[in-house]
């Protein structure tokens, strides 16, 4: 009989196997495509009402795979090492995204800076602030993640963002942060923040020459909007 279920989930695996090489993952449920993954982490046996349990659990397979690895486990079938590669997958999206533009140097236009940030902040479920120092051309001399969490211009990373620009001896920089699971219009503590950044870059020599932020869909720039403008305004320049 265990020979049997063997054989019956070897046979459903391979059908599996051949759809996707087929098809691709476009045509599948949600159910199904958990199931896939769930190949990875089990290799043998039945993954498909484990995937059903997940979804329906959570929500959605973005659900699942942005669920903390705590929340993941208290599901039963689920062991640590299920729940590692389920949050392995997010994390190894955004490496394959992030290296398909590592190479990218010329921060000389608005498109350019999000297809090079915009990875960084994919899958994300905490906010994150980066930094990029740049040369007096707009090549890009380094790119620094600054703070994870809610940023809200705390000295500390004002402090931080002065010391790598002067470690960099950049002539400029931009900023960008996420807004999770909002828009990505900006709050009052993210003008304040680049209100108080540019102020900083002012007295070191050096330009903050963007803000940008990322929703999950969309991004904006300062630079590209009357945000810019009015942050200098703010502070008696025009």
């Amino acid at each position: 009989m265990a020979d049997n279920k063997k054989g019956e989930h070897d046979a459903h695996r391979q059908r599996v196997y051949n759809r996707f090489l087929s098809e691709g993952l476009d045509g599948f449920e949600e159910h199904n495509a958990m199931e896939f993954l769930l190949f990875l982490a089990r290799a043998r046996g039945d993954t498909n009402s484990l995937a059903h349990t997940l979804v329906n659990h959570f929500g959605s397979v973005a659900n699942v795979l942005d669920a903390d690895i705590n929340d993941l486990q208290s599901v039963e079938g689920v062991g640590q090492s299920t729940a590692v590669v389920l949050k392995f997958i997010p994390q190894m999206c955004r490496y394959y995204l992030d290296s398909r533009v590592k190479n990218l140097k010329m921060m000389d236009s608005v498109e350019a800076v999000a297809e090079f940030l915009r990875p960084k902040f994919f899958g994300l479920t905490v906010e994150k602030l980066y930094m990029l120092a740049l040369d007096d051309k707009r090549s890009l001399i380094r790119c620094i993640c600054i703070s994870q969490g809610i940023v809200n211009a705390t000295p500390v990373e004002i402090s931080k963002i002065v010391a790598e620009t002067t470690k960099c001896n950049a002539s400029g920089i931009i900023i960008a942060h996420n807004h999770i699971r909002s828009t990505c219009l900006p709050s009052s503590a993210d003008i304040s923040t680049t209100r108080n950044v540019y102020s900083a870059m002012r007295m070191i020599g050096a330009e903050l020459v963007d803000h940008l932020i990322f929703s999950d869909t969309d991004y904006m720039s300062f630079t590209d909007t009357k945000y810019m403008e009015t942050v200098k305004q703010s502070l008696g320049l025009r």
